[in-house]
């Protein structure tokens, strides 16, 4: 007897009025100006528009949630959630974004106000370059009440909007180390190797005067070795009283430490080392 096989087929029918495809959220609404901005336990002098601007508030991204390990042996506990600090200005319909942002820093670094232009590590910067106008950011904070903590107000613009980010952060805004003299931090300074020359007699120098303050001295920039010891290079001019003009008198090098002192001589580009006190 033989045995049919028989062959069935399935067609999935579409259905018909499924999941609708999420939709956008809304567009934030706009908020009212801000004449303050609140950082912490402070408030501040917000960005200085009447009327001009259409100003939203931007979400603050939460940083991820570090999963656990169930094996690490650790009881559960409930961590407080992260609540961000930083709230951020959208500021649309403003005429000249950089200009105000210009005004706005240069208010806030006011000496009564006491706000300082920093670098990414709160660093002060002595001297900024001007800001531009079509596009830029700037970043401006000032130590708070809190301990251990600045408030920082970050402003960022183009020709179309600028948005600032005001927040209190870790950390403290801290002045610029020190430059480095030229003998370096175990070394003489400049100002002590221009004394300890004027201090020598001339004739130690090979000068014909009786005194060195007929000399100028000039310390130039930077240092060479000599027999493997750091120098600076010590220029002296003698000074003309007759003429006012100073013509050379020596070159010489001193260690950075003040130990070694030679006198170069130019033509032969060789170096003799003086029997200095």
């Amino acid at each position: 007897m033989a045995v049919g096989a028989a062959v069935f087929f399935f067609v999935i029918r579409p259905r018909l009025g499924g999941e609708k495809p999420e939709e956008p959220p809304p567009p934030p609404e706009p908020v009212e100006l801000p004449l303050m901005y609140t950082i912490g336990e402070t408030e501040v002098h917000a960005l200085p528009v009447w009327g001009e601007s259409t100003v939203y508030l931007e979400e603050q991204e939460l940083p991820p949630e570090t999963p656990k390990d169930p094996g690490d042996g650790e009881e559960d506990t409930e961590e407080e959630p992260v609540v961000p600090t930083a709230v951020t200005y959208r500021y649309e319909g403003l005429s000249s974004p950089g200009t105000l942002a210009s005004v706005y820093t240069t208010l806030m670094t006011l000496d009564d106000i006491g706000f300082s232009q920093v670098d990414e590590e709160l660093i002060r910067i002595t001297e900024p370059e001007p800001l531009a106008v079509e596009a830029g950011s700037v970043c401006l904070a000032k130590n708070a009440p809190e301990d251990g903590k600045a408030m920082s107000i970050q402003l960022e613009w183009t020709e179309e909007l600028c948005t600032v980010t005001a927040d209190l952060v870790d950390g403290r805004v801290k002045n610029p180390p020190e430059p480095v003299s030229p003998a370096g931090p175990m070394g003489m300074s400049a100002d002590q190797m221009i004394d300890y020359m004027q201090s020598l007699d001339p004739s130690v120098l090979g000068l014909e005067d009786t005194s060195m303050e007929n000399y100028d001295l000039l310390i130039q920039d930077g240092s060479v070795l000599i027999d493997g010891i750091p120098c600076v290079r010590i220029n002296a001019y003698r000074i003309d009283s007759q003429t006012g003009t100073n013509e050379i008198g020596g070159n010489y090098f001193l260690s950075l430490d003040g130990s070694h002192l030679y006198r170069l001589d130019v033509a032969s580009n060789s170096v003799e080392e003086l029997d200095a006190p």
